[in-house]
């Protein structure tokens, strides 16, 4: 069953995908922050930081959801106390 938001979120990613295809990581950052306000989030399985890193100038304080499945490594996991303790965001 495709409902009206469905089709309006369709269109949206694929307006965004022709307009943003030259933009840089920020500036689709940026758009997506205009875009979905305080909705905005991104994730990251902390394999490195570079997402929360370009999101968090875009958008201090925003949210980074990070899984943790009791399965990662002890550097995965120091990588996100890291990225909590140093950058303006919410693990």
């Amino acid at each position: 069953m495709t409902t009206t938001q469905d089709v309006s979120l369709r269109e949206l990613a694929e307006r965004a995908g022709r307009d943003l295809e030259d933009a840089s990581a920020l500036d689709i950052l940026r758009w997506a922050v205009d875009t979905f306000g305080k909705k905005f989030c991104v994730t990251s399985s902390m394999e490195d930081a570079v997402v929360a890193h370009l999101a968090s100038r875009v958008a201090p304080g925003v949210d980074v959801v990070f899984l943790d499945t009791g399965y990662h490594f002890e550097e995965t996991i120091g990588t996100r106390d890291a990225v909590e303790a140093v950058m303006d965001v919410n693990v």
